[in-house]
C-alpha cells in the first residue's frame, strides 16, 4: 500500500517552523522527531538536499533553521481555478501573500503550507490574472506541512498506458496517476466518480499518483454527482457497523428509571416547528402565564446525552463529523438516523426526555428569572414554518389545533418584542435569500426557488436564542470550561472593503461600528440597492465560530452567548448539554479547558467545511439548472446584477436565483474596460462608460461549463443599455 502522506521532510518543516523552535544540531532534530536507525542517516541528506535548495540553513556549531525566519509565512492555501493561489496566514493581522501559478510547487488547495516571502512583482501580470499591489506581499511555497486533502474524488479515465483520474475540484489543476486499485474497486470501470487516496508528492518533476479505494458509480447515474460532492469534503454519508448497532440498543421507550429527577411537563401545551421536510425534531417551545401576569418561555430541548455516552461509539464518530450536513439532495446525519429520527426526536403524542429552559419575562421581554432543568414532555403538535405562517397571514388552510393558535399568537407578540430588543441593543439584520432546487426522482432540477426568512422562521429563531443566552450565562457564572458561540468585529481591512463597496454604490457615509451598519442597512429597505448594500457588508464580515474563550457576538449583539438548542445536529450543542448537566447535578465538569478548546477548533472546522459542501451541491444542480437552459435554447434575458468586478469581467448575479457569471469585458465591443484596483467598478479607457457593482442590467447565457461550474453572459442585441451594440450600430449607419 501507499506510504504515509507525512515523511520525514513534512516533519522537518513541522518542528522548524513551530514558534516555540531553537536551532538545534542534527543529533538533537533526530532526537526531537523521534527517528531510530536508517530514518537517521535519512534526516542527514535530506537536510543537506533542502539546504541547497535554500529551504534550511545551518548556522554556527551546525544547528538547523529556516533561513530568515522573518521573511517565512505558515499558513493555509487557497488556489484560485487560474492557477494562481493565496496564502492565508495562521498568525492574526499578517497580510496574506499571492501566490503565482510558477511558485506553488507540489501544494494543493487548501494545504498548510510554509512561504518564502518576495516582493511584489514589477511585471504586468498577463490578462485575467491577479495584479499584484504595493500592500499585498507575494511569494514563493517552500513546503507543505499538511495535506488537507489525503482523498480526493474524480472522474476515472484510462489512456493506452495507465488510469488516471481527473479531480473534480476545479482549484485543484493535476490529474492523478493511478498506481493501485483497493480490494473495494476489483474491477474499475471508465467514467466512475471514485475516491482516490494520495501518495506522497514532493516534486513537480513528477506525477501526482494514488490509489483508489471506492467507487461511487457512473458518473452520470442519480445522486452520484451530490455523493462526489460529499466524499470529496471527506464527509461519510454511512455509519460503521458498530455504530450503528450501538445506536439500535435503544428502542425508543424510556424507562422509569429515567424520569427520576426530571421535572414532569407532559401536562404542559409544547409544539414543534419545523420546516416541512424535517424528520428530526429537536427543540419544542411553551409558553404559559404567571400567577402575577409574567411570561414564562420553556424551551425544551432534546436530551441527546441520555442515549449518547462520553467516549462511546457514537459519540466518537459524532466528534469527527462536528455536524449534520444538509446537501441540496439529502441529509447527512451527525448521529445514526435511527437516533436523529426516532429515539432523540420531539415526536408529537410521544413522551420524550428533554432539557428544558425557563425564562420569565414582563410584557417588555425584559428578562426577569431563567433556570434549567432536566424535564420530559409530550409534544401536541408537530407544524411547520408554513403552516404558522398560513396563520399569521389570516389563512383558513393551516390546519392547526385551537388551542395552540392561542398559543402562537402570545409567542408572535413575545417574539416581536424580544426582535425589538435585540434590534435596539445593536444586534445586526442582514438577510440574504435561499435558494431551494426542486429535483425530480432522478435528481435533475426542475425549478430554482428564492425562500426568504418569513415571521414563523424568526418566531423560532428568537425563542432558541433566548434559551442559548441563558444558558450562555450559566456556563460563565459558574466559570466553568465551556464553548461558547462568538462573532468577531471586522477588523481594519474588511472596515474598509466595506467602505469601497459601500462608495461604489453611490454611498457617501462611512461605517466603522455596528451602529453605522444598522443604520445604512435601514436606510436602505425598500430601495433597489437593499440587496447590494446588504452584500457589501455581510461578505465583509467575519465568519461566527466556536471558541473556548468569552468574547461578544458581534452580529447578535451579545455579549455572551452558545449553541445549546440542537444536540441532535450539532456537537458543541452536545457537549453544552454535557456541561448543563454537571453544573445542575453540582458534579465537576467533564472536560478540561484544552479539551474544550479542542472541540471547539474542530467543530469550527467542520462547520465551514459543511458549508462549503451544502454551497457546492446547490451550485452543481444550479449550474445543471441552466445547462438544461441552454440546450433548450431558453438563453434569457434574465435580470442581474453586477456584484464584482474582475480584469477580465463583470461577475453578475441573476436576480431570481442567485447564479453567478462572468459578462466578459471582451464581449462589450464599444471600449476596452479596465478593472479599477479596488475590485468596484470598471471604467471604459474611451468613452470613459463606467460599470459598477449594484449597477442592474439583462443578461443572455452564453456558455455554461459544467465540469468547472462557472456561466458566461452576454448582452442582448437589443438591450439599449448594451454600449457594444451602440458603437457597432453606429458604424453600421455610417457605413450605409
Amino acid at each position: 500500500m501507499l506510504e504515509s502522506i507525512k515523511t520525514v521532510e513534512n516533519r522537518i518543516f513541522e518542528l522548524l517552523s513551530s514558534p516555540q523552535y531553537q536551532p538545534l544540531k542534527q543529533h538533537e532534530l533526530a532526537k526531537s522527531l523521534k527517528l531510530r536507525g536508517t530514518e537517521r542517516a535519512a534526516l542527514r541528506h535530506k537536510l543537506y538536499a533542502m539546504e541547497r535548495e535554500g529551504r534550511v540553513v545551518c548556522l554556527r556549531k551546525n544547528r538547523w533553521a529556516l533561513p530568515d525566519a522573518n521573511r517565512h509565512v505558515k499558513g493555509r492555501l487557497r488556489t484560485h481555478i487560474q492557477g494562481f493561489g493565496f496564502v492565508i496566514p495562521e498568525q492574526p493581522g499578517t497580510p496574506d501573500v499571492f501566490i503565482p501559478e510558477a511558485n506553488m510547487g507540489t501544494a494543493l488547495d487548501g494545504d498548510t503550507v510554509i512561504v518564502a516571502v518576495t516582493r511584489s512583482s514589477a511585471k504586468a501580470p498577463p490578462k485575467g490574472s491577479y495584479e499584484p499591489t504595493a500592500d499585498r506581499n507575494e511569494g514563493r511555497i517552500l513546503q507543505v506541512v499538511e495535506r488537507l486533502h489525503t482523498t480526493l474524488v474524480g472522474l476515472l479515465r484510462h489512456s493506452p498506458y495507465y488510469w488516471y483520474v481527473i479531480p473534480d475540484n476545479p482549484r485543484i489543476p493535476h490529474n492523478i496517476r493511478v498506481m493501485e486499485f483497493g480490494p473495494r474497486v476489483p474491477d474499475p470501470q471508465e467514467r466512475h466518480k471514485v475516491v482516490v487516496r494520495l501518495a506522497p508528492w514532493e516534486s513537480t518533476s513528477k506525477p501526482l499518483t494514488g490509489a483508489v479505494e471506492e467507487d461511487l458509480g457512473a458518473a452520470d447515474d442519480p445522486g452520484v454527482d451530490v455523493l462526489s460532492v460529499a466524499r470529496d469534503h471527506r464527509i461519510d454519508p454511512t455509519f460503521d457497523a458498530g455504530v450503528v448497532h450501538e445506536a439500535r440498543q435503544h428502542d425508543g421507550n424510556i424507562p422509569s428509571s429515567a424520569l427520576h429527577g426530571r421535572e414532569d411537563l407532559r401536562d404542559v401545551l409544547t409544539f414543534t416547528i419545523d420546516p416541512e421536510d424535517a424528520k428530526d425534531f429537536d427543540d419544542a417551545v411553551s409558553l404559559q402565564r404567571t400567577e402575577d401576569g409574567q411570561w414564562l418561555l420553556g424551551v425544551h430541548i432534546a436530551d441527546v446525552p441520555f442515549f449518547v455516552a462520553p467516549g462511546s461509539a457514537i459519540d466518537k464518530d459524532a466528534f469527527q463529523r462536528g455536524n449534520s450536513v444538509y446537501m441540496v439532495d439529502r441529509t447527512i446525519t451527525m448521529l445514526p438516523p435511527y437516533l436523529t429520527t426516532e429515539v432523540c426526536s420531539l415526536q408529537p403524542r410521544r413522551d420524550r426526555l428533554t432539557h428544558s429552559a425557563f425564562i420569565t419575562l414582563d410584557e417588555d421581554g425584559k428578562r426577569l428569572a431563567e433556570r434549567t432543568t432536566l424535564s420530559v414532555i409530550r409534544s401536541a403538535a408537530r407544524l411547520t414554518y408554513d403552516q404558522v405562517q398560513a396563520l399569521f397571514d389570516g389563512r383558513d388552510d393551516h390546519g392547526i389545533p385551537s388551542a395552540v393558535q392561542e398559543a402562537l399568537g402570545d409567542m408572535r407578540r413575545l417574539a416581536r418584542i424580544l426582535r425589538r430588543n435585540r434590534s435596539q441593543a445593536g444586534a445586526i439584520d442582514l438577510t440574504i435569500p435561499e435558494i431551494r432546487c426542486v429535483l425530480d426522482q432522478n435528481g435533475h432540477p426542475l425549478e430554482l426557488k428564492k425562500r426568504m426568512s418569513s415571521e414563523a422562521y424568526q418566531l423560532i429563531e428568537e425563542l432558541m436564542l433566548s434559551a442559548n443566552c441563558v444558558v450562555a450565562s450559566t456556563l460563565r457564572r459558574h466559570m466553568v470550561p465551556a464553548i461558547y458561540r462568538i462573532h468577531e468585529p471586522p477588523d481594519e481591512e474588511q472596515w474598509g472593503r466595506m467602505n469601497a463597496d459601500l462608495q461604489a454604490l453611490g454611498l457617501r457615509e462611512s461605517v466603522s461600528s455596528r451602529d453605522d451598519l444598522n443604520r445604512v442597512a435601514r436606510a436602505a429597505e425598500g430601495s433597489p440597492l437593499a440587496y447590494s448594500i446588504h452584500l457589501a457588508l455581510l461578505r465583509n464580515l467575519k465568519r461566527a465560530v466556536y471558541s473556548s474563550t468569552l468574547n461578544e457576538h458581534f452580529g447578535l449583539a451579545f455579549d455572551c452567548y452558545t449553541h445549546f438548542t440542537s444536540p441532535i445536529r450539532r456537537y458543541p450543542d452536545l457537549v453544552v448539554h454535557r456541561l448543563l448537566c454537571a453544573i445542575e447535578a453540582d458534579r465537576p465538569p467533564p472536560y478540561s479547558q484544552e479539551e474544550v478548546s479542542s472541540i471547539a477548533h474542530h467543530c469550527s472546522e467542520t462547520e465551514r467545511n459543511a458549508d462549503e459542501a451544502e454551497d457546492e451541491s446547490v451550485t452543481i444542480k444550479r449550474v445543471e439548472y441552466y445547462e438544461g437552459l441552454l440546450h433548450s435554447r431558453k438563453t434569457g434575458p434574465f435580470e442581474g446584477l453586477i456584484v464584482s468586478v474582475t480584469p477580465k469581467g463583470l461577475i453578475v448575479e441573476l436576480i431570481d436565483t442567485l447564479q453567478r457569471g462572468l459578462l466578459p469585458f471582451s464581449s462589450l465591443i464599444d471600449d476596452y474596460y479596465v478593472a479599477h484596483p479596488d475590485r468596484t467598478h470598471a471604467v471604459g479607457r474611451r468613452h470613459r462608460k463606467k460599470w459598477t457593482i449594484g449597477q442592474r442590467l439583462n443578461v443572455l447565457l452564453a456558455k455554461v461549463d459544467a465540469t468547472r461550474r462557472l456561466v458566461d453572459f452576454h448582452m442582448p442585441a437589443e438591450t439599449s443599455g448594451s454600449p457594444g451594440v451602440r458603437e457597432r450600430s453606429g458604424k453600421k449607419k455610417k457605413k450605409r
